[in-house]
């Protein structure tokens, strides 16, 4: 069984390297540890070089630090292990979509905020990419609330904040639809995609470092707050967290594994050439905060 190794991610303003994970193989208590102490440490951790896990071996993986988000039935993905949510352009042959589309560029968010159990942990995987694979870029949250003011930090201290994916579903969606008709034919009752209330600053659960948790892409609105005293505050807080010095932006390799801190960290990703094929498996751990 190989040892795992840490090390630093070159020109990175925070996240390691990971070398010697054996997918088809059970995660060692040790293995567990260091990764975990890792994670809380560095926030991302960039597994690169092992053979490309099954769906079950990532699951399996995942299982080994929580339990695991079936957000693939909120997309009406769900396959055999809805654990699994695929970010995919691909289509099947009748041009059913296999999973979560668009090739536009995503805006800065938060995995599952938009859940009463938020995304603690999250794993992305690129099983295949186009020739000019699009970056995706982190941004780390313990850094931006430890860099706010502390007279800002004072008045976040009992803020709340609504999340919501609402806007992006709002859309006419004749494929998202069909699903919908899909499923009731079959008779499959799948949840509705939720929308959730958190603070606006958070504890980790583990470690108790207090984080800032909004993001552009989902965070509506601070409860209670005029909107555009809200807008605003929203605003100030994104630009503050997205300063590039605190960035990291990842350029993908097949087999890449990322697994970050979803409660401190944010990600957005670019656009890429729609005609070209990407498939990306994305699993989340669950979390009360």
């Amino acid at each position: 069984m190989a040892s795992i190794e840490i090390n630093p991610l070159p020109s990175a303003p925070f996240g390691v390297l990971v070398s010697g994970w054996e997918p088809a193989e059970p995660l060692a208590r040790e293995s567990k540890q260091k990764i975990t102490e890792a994670l809380h440490q560095h926030r991302l951790l960039v597994f690169r070089g092992q053979p490309q896990p099954t769906d079950e071996d990532l699951v399996r993986f995942v299982e080994s630090f929580g339990d695991p988000i079936k957000g693939s039935e909120w997309f009406r993905n769900a396959g055999a292990l809805p654990e699994i949510l695929p970010v995919t352009n691909i289509r099947g042959k009748n041009g059913q979509r296999l999973g979560v589309e668009g090739a536009t560029d995503l805006e800065w968010h938060a995995d599952y905020s938009y859940a009463a159990t938020p995304g603690k942990t999250s794993f992305l995987n690129a099983v295949e990419l186009p020739p000019e694979p699009p970056r995706t870029y982190f941004t780390d949250m313990y850094e931006a609330y430890a860099t706010l003011d502390p007279k800002l930090q004072s008045r976040l201290t009992n803020l709340r904040a609504t999340h919501s994916i609402a806007d992006y579903m709002a859309e006419p969606d004749k494929d998202f639809a069909a699903k919908v008709e899909r499923d009731e034919a079959a008779g499959i009752d799948r949840p509705d995609i939720p929308e959730a209330e958190h603070p606006v600053v958070v504890h980790h659960p583990d470690t108790g470092d207090a984080i800032l948790y909004v993001s552009r892409g989902i965070t509506r609105r601070i409860v209670g707050m005029e909107r555009d005293e809200s807008s605003a505050l929203l605003k100030e807080l994104h630009l503050h967290a997205t300063r590039p010095e605190r960035v990291y932006g990842h350029d993908w390799q097949v087999g890449d594994l990322v697994m970050f801190d979803t409660l401190g960290t944010m990600h957005r990703r670019d656009a890429w050439d729609p005609s070209k094929r990407r498939l990306m498996r994305q699993l989340s751990t669950a979390c009360i905060i």
